[in-house]
C-alpha cells in the first residue's frame, strides 16, 4: 500500500470510530511510546495496523499488542493498555481499586494483561501517573525482547507520522472531521463533551482582572504580589521573559527532535499553548478541535462552570511582544475568549490547528520600569491589560530602627531626590532593605546594591548619586561620613603639566570603610546623614 493509501485508510478509520478527542489521545499516547521506546518507523519490530475491517486502530511491538483504540457496538470506545500481570495482584493499584474493567490475558506466557479503558478514562497522565508508569515498562520489556512484529507488512505509516508530527496530525483530523455536525456525540458514548448530570452553577472565579499587569521599580514586590495570586488558583503556569524570547517558544515553533534514531522536525507546543490547554481541560475538553466542535450554548455552559487557571509572566516588557504574541494579542480580549460572548479563535501558522484563549485563563504579568534595555509595551497590548502600580512602600519598613537609622525615613527622602533628579519609574525598592538586620548588612547593600544601581540609573553621574546619597557639600556631612567622596584630580602628578579643562577635574571613590570592607569603621551618621541634614 502507498503512502497515499496509507493515508486515506487513516482517514477513514478516524472518520469510523467519530470521536476526534480520542484520536487525539491515542496519538498522544503513541507519541509517548516512541519516545520511551526510540522505536524508528522502519523498526521491524514495530507496527501499527489500520485494517477496513479492524474495530479501530493496533499498535504492535514484538507479538504483543501496546496499545489500541477500539470502537463496537457492544463495548463502544475503548483504549486498551497493557499492563505487568502482577501489577493487578497488588491491592494499592488504583486501577484495581476502580473495579468494573475487564481484563484479558495477553502474551504466550500470560505474564501482561489488557485492560480496555472507557474514553474518559484513559488520560493516565491526569488521573493514574502509575498506571501509566506501568503501561511504560512493559513498553520497554517489549523492545528488549528484539522479536520481528507478524503484523509488520500491515504497518501503516501514516500513523506513524500523525503521532510524530502535529502538523501533519491536525491535517488528517481536519481531513476526517469535514462535514461533521457540530457537537455530534452518540447516545452512551462517554466523552468530555458531554455535560455531567447536576452541572454546578457557575464558579466564583478570582476577584482580579483576566488580563492583570503590576508596574513598578525593581525591589516593590511585583513578583511576590503575583506569586501570592497563586493561592487564589488550584495551579499556575510560570514563564520570565527576555530579549531573546520568541513566538516559537510561547507559543509554537518547528525543532528538531531525535525519534526513532532519525530526525524529525516537529511543532512544538509552548508554556502559553500549554496553559490554554490545560485551562480548557479544566472546562472538560482536551482539545481545541473538541471544544470548538461542541455547541456554543453547552461551549458557554461549560466555561462558567470552570474553575480558572493561571499563567504568570514575569518582566513581561524584556520581550519584543508583538514579536511574541503575534496574531493572539486580539483573542485576549475578555468578550474575545473562547466561552464569551463574542468568542474568536484562530489557526496557528505551524501546526494548522485551531485555537483560542479561554475564559477561565487568568494572565498575570509584572513590568520593570526601570529597565533602560527594553521599549515602551506596544499600544494594542497595552490596551488588552489593566495595570496597577506597584510602588515602593516605606511602611513595610515601619518600626525598623537599627542603631538609630530610620530606615523608612532614609528610604523616603532617597526616593523623594531620585524623582527630583530622574523620574519615579527609578526609585529604589523597599526589598533592598527588608533584610537587613545588622550595621554590617546594610553597609554590604549599600556597596554591592544600592551604589552600583545609582551608578546604573545615573550614568555614573558621581554628583547626582552624591545628592541622592546626602553627600554634596551643601548638605554638610563630614569627610568621614561621606559615601561617595570627591578629591581633586592633581593632574601636575599625572601628566606634569595642568590640563585646560572647562571646570575643576575631581576624582570619586567611595569610602574607604566600605570599599575595603572595614564596615565597623563606617559611622552609623553616614546613614543617618543621608535623611537628617547635619547642624550647621
Amino acid at each position: 500500500m502507498n503512502p497515499k493509501e496509507q493515508k486515506q485508510q487513516l482517514i477513514d478509520k478516524i472518520r469510523e470510530i467519530k470521536h476526534p478527542e480520542a484520536c487525539l489521545l491515542f496519538f498522544r499516547l503513541l507519541k509517548d511510546m516512541l519516545d520511551i521506546t526510540n522505536l524508528a518507523d522502519s523498526d521491524p519490530r514495530l507496527s501499527i495496523v489500520v485494517l477496513k475491517n479492524a474495530p479501530g486502530i493496533s499498535v504492535n511491538i514484538n507479538v504483543y499488542l501496546a496499545l489500541r483504540l477500539t470502537k463496537t457496538r457492544s463495548e463502544g470506545l475503548r483504549l486498551w493498555f497493557v499492563f505487568p500481570k502482577e501489577y493487578f495482584q497488588q491491592e494499592s493499584s488504583p486501577l484495581t481499586r476502580a473495579g468494573g474493567f475487564e481484563t484479558r490475558l495477553n502474551g504466550p506466557q500470560a505474564d501482561y494483561v489488557w485492560l480496555p479503558l472507557p474514553f474518559a478514562d484513559a488520560d493516565l497522565d491526569r488521573y493514574d501517573p502509575e498506571a501509566k508508569q506501568q503501561w511504560e515498562n512493559c513498553l520497554l520489556e517489549f523492545v528488549e525482547k528484539a522479536r520481528r512484529s507478524p503484523h509488520i507488512k500491515k504497518h501503516n505509516s501514516a500513523a506513524y507520522k500523525a503521532a510524530v508530527d502535529e502538523s501533519y496530525r491536525g491535517e488528517i483530523i481536519a481531513a476526517a472531521t469535514s462535514g461533521w455536525q457540530q457537537g455530534r456525540v452518540e447516545e452512551g458514548q462517554p466523552t468530555y463533551n458531554a455535560l455531567p448530570e447536576g452541572t454546578s452553577p457557575p464558579v466564583v472565579r478570582p476577584d482580579i482582572p483576566l488580563n492583570y499587569l503590576l508596574y513598578g521599580p525593581p525591589g516593590t514586590g511585583k513578583t511576590f504580589r503575583v506569586q501570592q495570586m497563586r493561592a487564589l488558583f488550584s495551579d499556575a503556569h510560570f514563564v520570565a521573559f527576555h530579549p531573546s524570547y520568541s513566538y516559537e517558544e510561547f507559543v509554537e515553533g518547528i525543532r528538531p527532535d531525535l525519534v526513532g534514531g532519525q530526525l524529525h522536525y516537529q511543532v512544538k507546543k509552548g508554556i502559553f499553548y500549554e496553559a490554554c490547554l490545560e485551562a480548557l481541560r479544566k472546562v472538560g475538553y482536551s482539545s481545541f478541535e473538541s471544544y470548538l466542535d461542541d455547541t456554543p450554548t453547552r461551549r458557554a455552559e461549560r466555561t462558567a462552570a470552570a474553575p480558572a487557571h493561571l499563567l504568570i509572566i514575569d518582566e513581561i516588557n524584556r520581550a519584543n511582544l508583538p514579536a511574541v504574541m503575534g496574531e493572539l494579542i486580539t483573542l485576549l480580549e475578555p468578550d474575545k475568549r473562547l466561552g464569551a460572548e463574542r468568542e474568536l479563535w484562530l489557526t496557528l501558522p505551524y501546526s494548522r490547528s485551531r485555537f483560542g484563549i479561554p475564559a477561565n485563563l487568568y494572565v498575570a504579568g509584572t513590568l520593570n520600569t526601570a529597565d533602560r534595555s527594553i521599549a515602551l509595551l506596544d499600544t494594542a497590548l497595552r490596551r488588552r491589560f489593566q495595570f496597577e502600580e506597584v510602588p515602593p512602600n516605606p511602611d513595610l519598613l515601619a518600626g525598623l530602627v537599627l542603631e538609630g537609622i530610620d530606615m523608612p525615613q532614609m528610604l523616603r527622602v532617597m526616593n523623594k531626590r531620585i524623582e527630583a533628579l530622574y523620574d519615579r519609574d527609578h526609585a529604589l525598592g523597599h526589598a533592598y532593605l527588608l533584610g537587613v538586620t545588622s550595621h554590617e548588612t546594610l553597609c554590604g547593600m549599600f556597596r554591592q546594591r544600592i551604589i552600583p544601581l545609582l551608578r546604573e540609573y545615573f550614568y555614573d553621574d558621581w554628583e547626582k548619586i552624591r545628592l541622592v546619597l546626602g553627600d554634596n557639600e551643601a548638605w554638610g556631612k563630614s569627610y568621614d561620613e561621606q559615601l561617595v567622596r570627591r578629591a581633586p584630580l592633581r593632574e601636575r602628578d599625572l601628566f606634569g603639566e595642568e590640563i585646560l579643562t572647562h571646570s575643576d577635574p575631581y576624582t570619586y571613590e567611595l569610602n574607604t570603610a566600605l570599599s575595603q570592607g572595614h564596615f565597623h569603621l563606617l559611622p552609623k551618621e553616614a546613614f543617618i546623614r543621608i535623611y537628617q541634614k547635619p547642624p550647621s
